[in-house]
């Protein structure tokens, strides 16, 4: 009797020999390929880790650096530039904290990541005890607890400093080609200049700063009217007559100490007696800035004399700009 082909056991063995290869080689192939692509998945994680590490330790080498600068050369500074340089500095931290927070490392990398998470975390905590302190020992500088405040963020950051030393053992071997060349120290109280990093130092240098120490002085800065004067008549300035009279009125903030509100007061006074009063809010003005206020519609009768008075409230460090008056004539003729 003859046997089908496909029954032969030794065409059954050739075949599952082959089978057998096949299955091998494709076996070879994908763990090949799965062997790649995790090397490639983990390179990619390693890259990404070390993108988002240098970035953070890029900005606070920076933010060192400036802290550094405001302490060496404080007294070049001005109360306005150094609040608003320390909020700065704060806000970097911040933003630099919550960047490595998303950051997911290696394996590899733990060890590292760790040194680095608290050195950031410790110079975010530091700077944000050196700004508060250093704003109140800004405008008072016995302030014992605002002293403390500055040495317990020193302490804080010297602490980010031998944290982030630790990470920068552990990366002394790791490849930083591709990331534009080697980790930046970071160092935000240098040894060499520690005597300088001392609250009631500080307190001192700034007390004595003369662009530091604190100065109140809101001023009444110009007054025009709207319309504006186009003559005189027996040495008054007159106005055309309108149906809307208006005074705007420039308020500067000639300190470096912010306000949160300040009271404009208008008084307008005819030469036959009488007077009208207004006033305006604003908001508030930082050191240095400056704002309009425009009083509208002033009650004035064509061929009378007024004079119009504008103030602020008294009791800064310069009482001789809180008002400004100007005298002028309505004129009578339509």
């Amino acid at each position: 009797m003859m046997h089908s082909p496909s029954l032969n056991p030794a065409m059954r063995r050739r075949r599952r020999r082959r089978n057998l290869i096949v299955f091998t080689i494709v076996a070879v192939i994908v763990g090949v390929i799965y062997g790649v692509t995790r090397a490639q998945g983990e390179r990619e994680v390693t890259r990404t880790y070390l993108d988002i590490a240098f970035d953070t330790a890029t900005g606070e080498a920076d933010a060192a650096a400036t802290l550094l600068d405001v302490v060496v050369n404080l007294e070049e500074y001005n109360r306005v530039t150094l609040l608003a340089t320390l909020g700065d500095l704060e806000t970097e931290a911040d933003t630099l904290a919550t960047k490595l927070a998303e950051a997911d490392p290696p394996a590899d990398l733990v060890q590292a990541h760790q040194f680095l998470q608290i050195a950031v975390s410790s110079w975010r905590g530091g700077m944000s005890g050196v700004k508060t302190g250093l704003t109140t020992l800004s405008a008072n500088p016995l302030d014992e607890d605002a002293a403390t405040t500055v040495d317990q963020g020193l302490i804080d950051l010297r602490v980010g400093d031998r944290a982030y030393a630790g990470f920068l053992s552990e990366v002394a071997d790791v490849d930083t080609t591709l990331l534009g060349g080697d980790f930046p120290g970071a160092t935000f109280v240098p040894s060499d200049q520690a005597t300088l990093f001392d609250a009631r130092e500080l307190a001192r240098r700034m007390f004595i700063a003369p662009e530091i120490t604190p100065v109140d002085d809101i001023a009444v800065a110009d007054l025009n009217l709207d319309p504006a004067p186009i003559g005189e008549s027996e040495g008054f300035p007159v106005v055309p007559v309108s149906a809307d009279q208006s005074v705007t009125v420039t308020v500067s903030n000639r300190g470096n100490l912010g306000v949160s509100s300040i009271t404009v007061s208008l008084r307008l006074l005819s030469n036959t007696g009488e007077l009208y009063e207004d006033t305006q809010e604003v908001d508030g003005l930082e050191g240095g800035a400056k704002t309009s206020v425009t009083f509208t519609a002033l009650p004035v009768t064509p061929g009378t004399n007024y004079e119009v008075t504008v103030s602020v409230p008294g009791g800064d460090d310069d009482a001789d700009n809180d008002s400004l008056s100007f005298t002028f004539r309505v004129n009578p003729d339509t």
